[in-house]
């Protein structure tokens, strides 16, 4: 079976010979270059021996076209871009928040990285185009600072924002996948317990949809659920067919989301921190409990492998998943 095949198997539900796996990291320095990270994400591919990809643009990619400003250099230490300078001031500057053409500036940038990658690696390796939910995108463009308040005392001009985000994000995705991209890792950073579940349901939930209808056409969508103690019941129901959350660091496990009944496959059941620290015992302990959980387990890390990443050990990863050490 190629790795195409193996993911297609799992989706639907049936045994494989082994479990399809991937990894993923960031690549500072180089993420602003669309061949530049091309190249670096088609070398870790292959030194990793990975199945299938989940792209790994800057995390800000979807905010700039808008006007933000980033600084990227703490990534390389295992930190995280942030917004220097917002275009979103005042309430009224939400206005300001148009659809973009995903053909053109930053977004077209990011096409260009997804095709190179679609192009080098064929079809049998899946591609994975990182997409982010609207109010995801909205908290990014606002660099966090502020959202709560607009939403509260304006909500009108920040939902009209948001509808704008979620037009642009389905467009996006469908470029994307027109490019021969399997489909989208819709990554939602923002739905846990702070927010709550009704006021989720009431303020974002209608613009992931509107986001996700323009991946309709994708075979491999995942749902990312983003952070601890997640509103795990309500994204678990998106229209996608793979689910994806910190498996191991935070609820469900794999057992008790089986043990409830839920079924669809699963992207994830590797804890990141004993990747970090080389802990090929507690890497051994994920893995054995993927394997008593049965069939439709896609294996990943919940979440981005931070910096320093291990290659070698990634690879040692995929060798035992494979079943050849």
């Amino acid at each position: 079976m190629t790795p195409a095949d193996l993911v297609r198997a799992t989706i639907a539900g049936e045994s494989t010979p082994r479990p399809a796996f991937s990894f993923w990291t960031h690549f500072p320095g180089i993420d602003l270059d669309p061949d530049a990270i091309a190249r670096e994400t088609v070398a870790f591919t292959r030194a990793t021996g990975a199945d299938f990809v989940k792209s790994m643009p800057n995390g800000l990619y979807v905010v700039e076209d808008w006007g933000v400003r980033a600084d990227y250099s703490e990534i390389a230490a295992g930190g995280v871009a942030k917004v220097t300078a917002s275009p979103i001031q005042a309430p009224e500057d939400w206005t300001r928040v148009k659809r973009l053409d995903p053909t053109a500036g930053v977004l077209g940038r990011e096409l260009r990285h997804l095709g190179l990658l679609v192009a080098a690696l064929g079809p049998a390796v899946p591609v994975l185009a990182t997409v982010f939910s609207p109010v995801t995108i909205a908290k990014k463009l606002i660099g966090g600072n502020g959202f709560a308040t607009h939403l509260r005392d304006h909500p009108a001009l920040v939902q009209a924002a948001m509808a704008e985000m979620a037009e642009t994000t389905a467009a996006f995705s469908r470029a994307a996948i027109a490019l021969g991209c399997a489909g989208v890792f819709f990554a939602v950073q923002d739905a846990t317990s702070t927010v709550g579940a009704e006021a989720y349901r009431r303020d974002f939930l209608a613009h992931d949809l509107a986001a996700l209808e323009g991946a309709k056409a994708g075979w491999f969508n995942a749902v990312h659920m983003h952070g601890d103690d997640i509103l795990f019941d309500l994204l678990s129901e998106l229209p996608v067919p793979v689910l994806n959350w910190h498996v191991g660091e935070t609820a469900p496990s794999i057992a008790q989301y089986r043990a409830a009944g839920g079924r669809k496959p699963i992207l994830g059941g590797l804890r990141r921190t004993p990747i970090t620290q080389g802990d090929m015992a507690a890497i051994e302990d994920d893995l054995a409990a993927i394997r008593a959980s049965g069939n439709g387990v896609l294996i990943s890390p919940g979440c981005v492998i931070r910096h320093p990443v291990d290659t070698a050990l990634l690879a040692r990863i995929g060798a035992r998943i494979r079943g050849e050490a």
